[in-house]
């Protein structure tokens, strides 16, 4: 049996590198090795619920890539939902471990999962598997009960880094995000668009004459025109549609939306702007629209940025307010 001592050594460890500039993931990581090494453990693995999403993987040990890429084409797993709602040991010759729903990638004996909980929200699961029947029983049992309860910390310091990291980037002018969460959508959204076989159409709206009203008219009033202006853009996208700005550049990243009926929400965009006239005197904002989608016009950010660039680039070309849609 696997003394006392062990779960607090591992323990001590962890908790003392908090202390240091370690991300919650290399935290968790680092505690499913500890377990793999100190326990007779095929895999260990903690899973996250990312605002009401399929399970992710934040940290694990002896799964290979293709076991998570798997469990992300199925959204999830009898065994994960099961432990979202309590603690299970699945040990000796209880069924369940012959089925590949109710265990991980190995074959195995015995399995532990538990929720991981935080004042009664559940943020996540932690599970684990062992060729050794009699592993998850009394104090290695309660040892678990603790690893998970940990996972449960990590967890949460995770989801409160990340919000705390988005808080500043939002445009005090126009209440839209910026460009370091139009590059974590896209990312996001391309990778969601890879796997389960959706266009994303990517728009982004130059948003012309604006030096000019703070030239000419000031910043509140160029601030006043900016702001109708995006109101004429929203009016034209969906509520599923994300619309960040950075400058005078406003970025629309559509999911499940064709090029060509994002040619047609730009052409929409086009015409609310002109009629909406926002600016002060002679001087009136533009758009200059460019559309591309992704898989058609390239399937990674470094190929798909440059196109929609170029196209924004020949809609100010054309003077006034103007639309350019990639051609493949």
């Amino acid at each position: 049996m696997i003394p006392i001592q062990t779960r607090i050594r591992i323990e001590s460890e962890i908790l003392s590198r908090m202390e240091k500039r370690y991300s919650e993931e290399e935290q968790a990581n680092h505690l499913m090795s500890l377990l793999l090494d100190n326990y007779p453990l095929h895999s260990a693995v903690v899973l996250a619920f990312d605002e009401g999403k399929s399970p992710l993987v934040v940290a694990h040990r002896g799964l290979s890539g293709n076991f998570i890429k798997d469990l992300y084409s199925k959204g999830t797993l009898p065994v994960i939902d099961a432990a979202a709602s309590g603690e299970i040991v699945i040990a000796g010759d209880d069924p369940r471990l012959s089925d590949p729903a109710w265990r991980l990638e190995h074959e195995c004996r015995s399995l532990y999962a538990a929720p991981c909980r935080i004042q009664g929200e559940t943020v996540g699961v932690f599970l684990a598997d062992s060729g050794q029947a009699d592993l998850f029983a009394g104090e290695t049992r309660s040892a678990f009960q603790r690893y998970a309860q940990l996972c449960a910390i990590l967890l949460l310091l995770r989801t409160y880094r990340g919000k705390a990291a988005r808080v500043p980037d939002i445009d005090p002018v126009t209440g839209l995000r910026g460009f370091k969460f139009f590059h974590e959508v896209l990312h996001r959204e391309m990778m969601r668009g890879k796997k389960f076989r959706h266009p994303v159409s990517l728009l982004f709206v130059k948003v012309r004459c604006l030096r000019e009203m703070n030239e000419v008219h000031g910043h509140v009033a160029a601030d006043q025109a900016l702001v109708a202006f995006v109101e004429a853009v929203r009016r034209c996208v969906r509520e599923v549609d994300f619309v960040t700005r950075t400058g005078s550049m406003i970025h629309i990243v559509m999911p499940q939306m064709e090029k060509e009926e994002a040619s047609k929400v730009a052409e929409a965009i086009r015409e609310a702007v002109d009629a909406s006239r926002p600016g002060r005197g002679g001087v009136v904002l533009k758009a200059a629209i460019g559309v591309v989608s992704c898989p058609k016009d390239g399937d990674t950010e470094r190929v798909l940025l440059p196109h929609v660039e170029s196209m924004v680039h020949e809609s100010a070309r054309k003077g006034g307010s103007a639309v350019s849609v990639f051609r493949d």
